[in-house]
């Protein structure tokens, strides 16, 4: 399950300049590249609701969960699942931090996933040293483009992002264990006026601290 909620995938909201009458065979990698420069263009925070599931094979969504997400541009996020359970996940730039309230527990570990698809919205380096940016379809006005990692990544196989008037409206990242996450946004603001202290995390007072080992919850 954290392991799950961490490939953020999500990670983590994105947009183009829309296109009148434009032929999905003329869009190039370039125009791919640029759809995604569409979506980052100004922006430096995001904030907005989630629903996150896995998608079987036969279209049913499993592992429902859903919540709030805030990022700032380049590595901070902040991720907190509502429904079935609470649980809040906080990057603050080097380390990344999980807290499961019903456990009573908090995992820290340094933040050094690069390949994390929440980098993809809000760091544009990252995205382009680490994935090959291609345009795949359009599909009801919404422009969908994949990112494969360039190295053999042990968990993410592709990254497709659904950009409609600059901003992502979903993220389906599927791995190589056969399975596909979606992310799906709503009610997204764009530089918000986030409040102090927002993207960091101090732990409550008596719950117990694990130091997680590398790639266990990235």
């Amino acid at each position: 399950m954290m392991k799950k909620l961490l490939i953020v995938g999500a990670v983590l909201l994105s947009g183009l300049v829309h296109q009148v009458a434009a032929d999905p065979a003329e869009k190039t990698a370039v125009n791919a590249a640029q759809l995604l420069a569409g979506v980052r263009d100004g922006l430096t925070g995001l904030q907005a609701e989630f629903i996150q599931y896995e998608l079987a094979e036969s279209g049913a969504k499993l592992d429902i969960n859903s919540g709030l997400v805030w990022m700032q541009a380049p590595d901070m996020f902040r991720w907190h699942y509502s429904q079935p359970f609470e649980q809040l996940i906080v990057a603050d730039g080097k380390q990344v931090w999980v807290y499961d309230e019903d456990l009573e527990q908090v995992t820290v570990k340094q933040q050094d996933n690069q390949m994390n698809p929440i980098y993809v919205i809000i760091n544009d380096e990252m995205s382009q040293q680490h994935y090959q940016i291609k345009y795949e379809t359009t599909e009801q006005k919404i422009d969908w483009i994949s990112l494969t990692p360039k190295v053999h990544n042990e968990e993410v196989k592709a990254v497709w992002l659904a950009i409609k008037n600059q901003t992502v409206e979903q993220i389906k990242v599927f791995n190589n264990f056969g399975q596909t996450m979606i992310f799906e946004f709503k009610a997204i603001q764009k530089n918000p006026q986030f409040e102090t202290g927002l993207f960091e995390f101090e732990p409550p007072e008596g719950v117990d601290v694990v130091q997680a080992i590398a790639g266990e919850i990235e």
